[in-house]
């Protein structure tokens, strides 16, 4: 399998679409023990990437912020490291319209990852936006050295809706090992959870070698099995490298949720 994670590459100069490198969304589940899990959730990948440049007819930079998704049940998703080099690879591209080269990344996203890719190209920034409660502070009496499902429980309240949010998450790229940082929100409607161990939980990924979407879904995964709930949405906001934002999302079928950056983004 072709791969740029963890290897030098260097800067293309001219446009090549062949950069673009599909990673097979199955093998990272059945390595996980996620394929019969993932029936039971939805979603979408997220990804932002603030630096997208090309040139306009006239040969003057155009930059955008590019905001692409597709859906967490396509077969393929794409190598961050081959899309920034992607990206590069049309610095020096010119371009009529940003409206062509909006349809020109769809079109080579697409037929790399085989599904439907959405594309927009702005200004500013998604808004800030976050009515979560943080549990960072909740305390905890120990650590685990590996992600500990265990340690999850319901509360004592039966029913309760609540948008909690952890700021201290971190996990370990599968293939570099580098620290990967994220805030994780988590929407639930059902039983409540203990948020101590929920906390513990979390923080159990810190030295855990995961991809972003692999780590959300083991996180969406055991919740749900682990306490009594209707309803639950996990969206885990990681911090750019590169360049780029890896936003993945899942949920029980019929969440409504929305996406926005939180500050360290």
């Amino acid at each position: 399998m072709k791969t740029f994670l963890g290897k030098n590459a260097a800067i293309p100069k001219e446009y090549d679409p062949s950069i673009l490198t599909p990673l097979n969304r199955y093998d990272s589940r059945r390595k996980s023990g996620l394929v019969d899990a993932s029936r039971d959730f939805e979603g979408r990948d997220y990804w932002t990437s603030y630096e997208t440049s090309w040139l306009n007819s006239k040969g003057v930079p155009e930059n955008k912020i590019l905001n692409l998704s597709y859906s967490c049940n396509s077969k393929f998703f794409v190598e961050s490291k081959s899309l920034k080099l992607y990206l590069y690879s049309l610095n020096n591209k010119k371009f009529n319209s940003i409206d062509e080269a909006r349809k020109l990344l769809e079109k080579d996203l697409q037929n790399v990852l085989k599904t439907d890719v959405e594309i927009e190209l702005n200004d500013e920034p998604r808004d800030i936006k976050d009515d979560s409660v943080s549990i960072d502070k909740t305390p905890v009496d120990s650590m685990d050295s590996h992600p500990n499902a265990l340690v999850l429980e319901p509360g004592d309240i039966d029913m309760l809706e609540e948008s909690l949010s952890c700021s201290l998450f971190r996990s370990l790229c599968p293939v570099t090992a580098q620290p990967d940082w994220a805030t994780i929100y988590i929407y639930y409607k059902g039983n409540s959870i203990q948020h101590s161990g929920l906390l513990r939980y979390l923080l159990s990924f810190r030295n855990h070698q995961g991809f972003h979407e692999e780590c959300v879904e083991r996180i969406f995964v055991d919740i749900l099995k682990r306490c009594r709930l209707d309803e639950l949405c996990v969206r885990a906001n990681f911090l750019r490298r590169g360049g780029i934002e890896i936003n993945p999302l899942r949920s029980t079928p019929g969440v409504k949720f929305s996406i926005s950056r939180e500050i360290r983004q």
